[in-house]
């Protein structure tokens, strides 16, 4: 005996299989589901990367003018410092004049450094222009993401 026969003589009857509209509708929502759930995750990806890379660059180029005036202060302080002090000696003796200029000049070396080092001054002094721009920190941040997976 089969089974259907089975089910038939119980007095139960099996559903009626889906029509073709009913499978359509099934698996159009199915799709849907699937492609706006992956639209939404990228969505949020690229969101996240806009706004980091917004606040990277809103939080870095304050910073980033700051280290460039203080380049040219100490370039500044140093180029009077010289001046000042060849205008102030009296008589004039090249070799403590140059012991001195390049004890200053070590000086001015070691706070260059220093800004490049930690401060982070990529060796341009115009505050026009500006290491961490938007497509910058976006294009970093893209890649962090692709590296992370």
């Amino acid at each position: 005996m089969s089974r259907r026969e089975v089910h038939v003589e119980r007095g139960e009857y099996l559903p009626p299989p889906p029509s073709k509209c009913a499978k359509v509708l099934y698996y159009t929502w199915k799709l849907c589901s699937v492609v706006f759930s992956h639209f939404v995750m990228i969505s949020l990806v690229v969101a996240y990367c806009i706004l980091g890379a917004i606040t990277f660059v809103e939080l870095e180029a304050e910073h980033e003018k700051e280290v460039k005036k203080n380049i040219s202060h100490i370039r500044s302080n140093t180029t009077q410092s010289i001046w000042t002090m060849t205008r102030t000696v009296p008589l004039f003796n090249q070799t403590n004049w140059t012991c001195e200029v390049v004890d200053m000049l070590k000086d001015f070396e070691n706070a260059i450094l220093l800004e490049m080092k930690v401060r982070g001054w990529d060796g341009n002094e115009s505050t026009e222009h500006i290491q961490w721009t938007f497509s910058g920190a976006l294009f970093y941040s893209i890649i962090v993401i692709t590296t992370i997976d």
